[in-house]
C-alpha cells in the first residue's frame, strides 16, 4: 500500500515507526546545505517530520505499513531537501528494521547493499536533488564517519565497498536489471525498487 500526502492523523506510536530513530540520525549526520543556517545540523519541518514518521511506520512484526510513498506539495514546500535527506538516510542511515529493543522500540540498521537512484528523463533534471545531497554531506559528520566520496555524479564510499547514490535517466535501457533499494523519480510516476518516494 502506498503512503500519499493524505497521511493518517497524528503520528505513529514510537514502537511503530523507525522514523523516530531516523530523524535523530539525520539531525546528527546531515547538515543544512545553504541559507543562513548553512553548516548547522539538519532540521525537518513539522510536516516533513510527520511524513518521515509515517513513511517508516511498521507493524508489530517490523514489516512496512507502506512500501512506497508519494509526496505532492506546492513549489517551495521543501520536497527536494526532504528527498535529498531521505536519499542519504537510505544510503548510510538506519533505514531498515533490525529488532525491537528491551523497551519494545524498533531499532534500525543500515541497508546492506544500498543503491539509491535519482531518476529523471535527463541527467540535467537530477541536478537540484544531486546538488542538495552533496551540500548536505560536504563537511558533515557523515562524510568523515562513513568515509564518503562526494563526487559530482556518484556518491560512494572511498574504500571501494559497494553502494552508491546515482543519478539515472528513467528511460535508460541500462536500468534493466538494476536492483535499487530506494528510488526517487523526479516526475510523477510509480516508484521503482523496494522502497521509494516521489
Amino acid at each position: 500500500m502506498p503512503l500519499t500526502g493524505n497521511m493518517p492523523p497524528g503520528v505513529p506510536h514510537p514502537s511503530r515507526s523507525l522514523g523516530y530513530g531516523i530523524i535523530r540520525w539525520a539531525q546528527k549526520y546531515i547538515v543544512q546545505p545553504d541559507g543562513e543556517n548553512a553548516g548547522q545540523p539538519w532540521r525537518f519541518s513539522p510536516e516533513q517530520l510527520r511524513f518521515v514518521l509515517w513513511m517508516y511506520s511498521i507493524d508489530e512484526n517490523g514489516r512496512w505499513l507502506y512500501r512506497s510513498a508519494a509526496l505532492r506539495r506546492a513549489k517551495g514546500w521543501g520536497k527536494t531537501p526532504l528527498l535529498a535527506a531521505l536519499a542519504i538516510v537510505e544510503f548510510i542511515g538506519p533505514a531498515r528494521f533490525s529488532h525491537f529493543d528491551e523497551d519494545g522500540l524498533p531499532v534500525g540498521k543500515r541497508v546492506p547493499l544500498p543503491l539509491v537512484q535519482i531518476a529523471a528523463t535527463s541527467l540535467d533534471q537530477t541536478a537540484n536533488t544531486r546538488d542538495m545531497i552533496r551540500g548536505m554531506l560536504a563537511e558533515s559528520p557523515a562524510e568523515r564517519e562513513f568515509n564518503l566520496d562526494i563526487g559530482k555524479g556518484l556518491i560512494q564510499f572511498k574504500d571501494g565497498r559497494p553502494g552508491r547514490i546515482e543519478p539515472v535517466t528513467s528511460s535508460s535501457r541500462g536500468l534493466e536489471g538494476a536492483r535499487p533499494t530506494f528510488a526517487r523519480p523526479r516526475q510523477k510516476r510509480s516508484c521503482r525498487g523496494r522502497r521509494g518516494a516521489a
